[in-house]
């Protein structure tokens, strides 16, 4: 169990930027929101989705994620406008992240393409000193954090998004500013840890093939991810949708996991689905996997449009 807190410390100690700052999602073709700013409004429905995620269950301090998204078209805007929370917590740290943008929508060929961007608001804190040693004088280097360390930062996240009724696809990048926060340090109160930022980039991508004379569909997707820090990550899925209800399909995860995923459309605009991680890296032998859940809604308002009429009045004839 204690390896897990090796790494966590040694993740921590990287000078002053964190790599692989955002969270993970195997389910990624379902939360295009997230990864690429230039997705909202990208459809004409209003869709709210949740995600929670547990990463290697059986790690003590292992990464727990929650994810909340809001995307709304607004015809007024020619685009549509975001709303997302995340909460990340990993070892002793808590990371939140508020975020609100728009995404300039217009016809290309015979899709949309969105460009947008994002403000994000990021919270990060220590829970606890049980990771720091016990000697009388405690760890005496300043580039470690406090046991009730807090800060709070300002970035921005820009993306530019493409969809089509067989295709989606997209570029982006988080954390554009690379902000950086001060944060009490170990050392005392008058010596401050300087945490910043570490700018990332993603280009994702799906199609879906249907199958003539049946009612299945191919759809393979794509995510390519990196920091420039650590190696870059790339997921492969590949889903079977039945009368687009019914789904399941693979992951394979550049050298970290396998996984499968599940899901099922209710009714009309609620879905919801699961994901099983079996981690394939060094970290399999103390790990049970990775679980994830997905609930999405999506609904339309409609707004009847105005009659034009014309209306006379006898006392201006």
């Amino acid at each position: 169990m204690r390896k897990i807190y090796a790494l966590l410390f040694l993740f921590s100690l990287s000078t002053i930027a964190w790599a692989q700052q955002d969270a993970q999602f195997t389910q990624f073709m379902y939360n295009r929101a997230f990864y690429n700013a230039g997705y909202a409004g990208s459809n004409d429905a209003i869709c709210a989705s949740l995600f929670y995620r547990t990463q290697w269950v059986g790690f003590d301090g292992a990464p727990v994620t929650q994810n909340l998204n809001i995307t709304a078209p607004i015809k007024l805007l020619h685009g549509g406008v975001y709303l997302g929370i995340v909460n990340d917590e990993i070892g002793f740290f808590q990371n939140t992240n508020f975020n609100i943008g728009y995404a300039f929508q217009t016809q290309l060929g015979n899709g949309s393409l969105g460009i947008g961007a994002n403000l994000m608001i990021g919270t990060k804190s220590v829970n606890n000193g049980a990771w720091l040693p016990s000697e009388p004088d405690g760890f005496l280097d300043p580039s470690i954090l406090a046991a009730d360390a807090q800060g709070v930062g300002i970035d921005a996240n820009f993306g530019v998004y493409y969809q089509s009724s067989t295709f989606w696809g997209g570029i982006s990048t988080t954390r554009v500013i690379e902000a950086a926060a001060e944060y009490n340090s170990n050392v005392g109160q008058n010596v401050s840890t300087l945490v910043r930022n570490a700018r990332h980039y993603y280009v994702m991508a799906g199609y879906n093939y249907a199958i003539a004379g049946t009612s299945w569909d191919i759809q393979p997707s794509l995510l390519l991810k990196t920091d420039l820090l650590a190696s870059p990550s790339a997921d492969v899925n590949v889903t079977a949708m039945y009368n687009n209800k019914l789904w399941g399909g693979v992951t394979y995860r550049l050298q970290d996991a396998v996984a499968i995923n599940l899901g099922y459309e209710f009714f009309k605009g609620l879905r919801a689905g699961y994901s099983y991680d079996f981690t394939t890296s060094s970290l399999s032998a103390g790990s049970g996997g990775s679980h994830e859940l997905m609930v999405s809604y999506c609904f339309r308002i409609k707004v009847p449009e105005r009659e034009k009429a014309i209306y006379r009045n006898v006392q201006f004839l």
